[in-house]
């Protein structure tokens, strides 16, 4: 298991309610639904559920074109077969979430009745399902993997401590949010959004994507908002050690972009423990 970097900001009690580690790769195309059950042997003393689903899109950062041209666009396409399957491979408690389809393997960890296992165990959980996949795939003969995005997220839901709609007072968990004093007016409602180019060596190599967005606590029906951080980029080579690293790379990343963008009234709410 990795360890956790030096001077990394740290909290007792974060925000966190799941972390997605996801690993792209070139196009399995000899990896079709049959031999999905072969991988759920594999799998299944560890996530004995197993659904079907729609697949996520391939999606690559690029570097050097306008914005406009990075976004969404809808796609007609000719299809010659069936289409492709993203398979869920689900713990008994739903906490660990294994996700595969033919050009990616994602490991969730969503927050349910546990404490956040830190990235460090949910990276060790990555890496125990992707050693799984590639031995499936070299006793089928499927193929190699060969990486070419690596991308985490981080999603954080967070409410005041004194039960404020958090929706309304967004300066008290954003520390660059101006309130607008002295302007008669209420906030009712925010929706942030920022996008951070990240660079090695002074070249561009990935992107933080920054997502604040109003919610509802499900549970209690509480307002509050969620926050969601995701790092993506290309690895520097096609091997798994590469793809691994930009993933620590990004979660530094967050981590550090994190503690920057909230307040240090939070900061306290949450057990900030480095400083």
């Amino acid at each position: 298991m990795t360890s956790r970097p030096p001077r990394l900001p740290s909290f007792d009690r974060p925000p966190v309610t799941e972390v997605v580690l996801s690993l792209q790769f070139g196009m399995l195309g000899a990896m079709t639904s049959p031999y999905i059950g072969y991988l759920w042997a594999r799998f299944r003393d560890r996530y004995p559920k197993v659904t079907e689903q729609l697949p996520v899109d391939a999606f690559f950062e690029t570097f050097g074109t306008p914005p406009i041209a990075q976004q969404p666009t809808i796609r007609f396409e000719q299809l010659t077969g069936p289409p492709t399957i993203r398979y869920w491979f689900e713990s008994a408690d739903e906490t660990s979430l294994c996700q595969v389809q033919q050009d990616r393997l994602i490991h969730n960890w969503r927050k349910r009745d546990s404490e956040y296992p830190r990235y460090e165990a949910v990276r060790a959980e990555l890496v125990k399902d992707l050693e799984t996949f590639e031995e499936f795939l070299q006793s089928e003969k499927l193929g190699a993997l060969n990486f070419n995005q690596s991308e985490i997220s981080y999603i954080n839901t967070i409410d005041l401590p004194g039960g404020d709609d958090p929706h309304g007072a967004i300066e008290q968990v954003i520390s660059t949010w101006s309130r607008l004093d002295g302007v008669d007016r209420d906030l009712e409602d925010v929706v942030f959004r920022a996008r951070f180019l990240m660079s090695k060596d002074g070249v561009p190599n990935a992107r933080l994507h920054v997502n604040l967005t109003p919610a509802i606590r499900t549970t209690t029906m509480a307002h509050v908002v969620q926050l969601e951080m995701t790092y993506r980029g290309k690895p520097e080579a096609e091997d798994r050690a590469s793809a691994l690293k930009l993933l620590d790379e990004g979660r530094a990343a967050i981590v550090v972009a994190f503690a920057d963008m909230t307040t240090p009234e939070m900061h306290d709410h949450w057990g900030r423990t480095d400083v």
